[in-house]
């Protein structure tokens, strides 16, 4: 795919002239910070610690941008490519997991246990070519994702020299460490990648583990434990593309655990996804159409897993706002709207009185 300095030149450039023209008013800054710093006294300790921050705080103002397109290199090539655990590439994974279950349980086998083996191979080859498609969706998602991370880098730096001014102003320098410390916290979002693709590896674990086999040699268990594990795989990458950036965040800005948060927030928006898709799929079904529900149920849990993993609700529930059918929540009661969020069926209510 072609690169974010190629799709967006323009971008790059008014970033870098106001990166340029802002560098004055940091310097200005510089400047009022060093005044006020001699107005409040000081020693020849105090002196030399001020002249050294200038310094580094200069360091920042000139070599910042070029700074954080290492580490945005570095963090992407160590991290996801040098550990294996690109979600993009979830199919040779688990591809290269058979290859090590198989082997390490080959040995003698029966006529009845080569039946078994013909059922898990086929259920193994559809799941590895559904696990292909996961991963080229997957792909989309992450150059997207680093699109939206370039984005808000380049506005960042854009506007840091502002905020690097403010930090040589004692009663202003929290504010100023804040800012960079959200812009590290942007580049490290390919930590919380990796994070979330561990959690995969396990799932693929689960899936590719053969202990099923020796229980039922129909592989009737191995089936269902690995198309259990597609749907759970499928889910989790879609939902940590998106969140893991969101968790990163809060891992530099409240100390909480990665892990913790991922788990957490998947299994509230499982829980927003599945009832979404069931209530899409219920108002679809009243045209008569089993395609119509199918599409919709499909496009109702892309948008509720996507959204719900951003923070922003469930988004898939404006297809049941726009059925007419009375909202009804996940117990049933009527008057409840499913995603929590009655605004939307109001607004579109309103729209549809409007124009019809």
């Amino acid at each position: 795919m072609a690169s974010f300095e190629s799709l967006f030149p323009t971008f790059l450039l008014k970033c870098v002239e106001l990166h340029e023209l802002l560098r004055i008013v940091a310097f200005m800054l510089f400047i009022v910070g060093t005044i006020t710093f001699v107005v409040h006294g000081f020693s020849g300790k105090t002196l030399l610690l001020h002249m050294v921050r200038l310094f580094i705080l200069t360091a920042l103002l000139v070599f910042l941008p070029q700074w954080g397109n290492q580490i945005q290199s570095l963090m992407q090539t160590s991290i996801l490519n040098g550990l294996g655990v690109d979600p993009s590439n979830v199919q040779d994974q688990y591809n290269q997991l058979l290859v090590v279950k198989r082997n390490t349980a080959s040995g003698s086998h029966s006529w009845w246990d080569i039946l078994g083996d013909i059922q898990s191979f086929t259920v193994e080859t559809l799941i590895s070519g559904i696990l292909w498609l996961v991963g080229e969706f997957a792909s989309l998602l992450l150059f997207w994702a680093y699109i939206i991370q370039k984005f808000i880098l380049f506005s960042s730096y854009a506007l840091s020299p502002l905020l690097i001014g403010l930090m040589a102003i004692r009663p202003l320098r929290s504010t100023g460490s804040r800012y960079l410390m959200n812009i590290f916290g942007v580049l490290l979002w390919p930590l919380g990648w990796a994070v979330a693709a561990l959690i995969t590896q396990g799932i693929l674990d689960f899936m590719t583990d053969p202990s099923f086999k020796f229980i039922d040699p129909t592989a009737t268990l191995y089936s269902l434990q690995a198309t259990v594990g597609v749907v759970v795989v499928a889910f989790w990458i879609v939902f940590s593309t998106i969140a893991a950036p969101l968790v990163i965040q809060k891992v530099l800005s409240s100390g909480v655990l990665a892990g913790g948060q991922l788990l957490a927030g998947a299994a509230s928006s499982a829980i927003q996804t599945a009832a979404t898709t069931a209530g899409a799929a219920a108002a679809a079904a009243t045209t008569g159409v089993p395609f119509a529900s199918v599409g919709a149920a499909g496009l109702a849990a892309v948008m509720s897993t996507m959204s719900s993993a951003g923070g922003h609700g469930s988004a898939g529930a404006i297809i049941i706002a726009g059925s007419g059918l009375p909202p009804r929540s996940a117990r049933g009661r009527p008057g409840d709207d499913i995603s929590g969020d009655k605004s939307v069926r109001d607004l579109i209510a309103k729209t549809k009185g409007n124009h019809f």
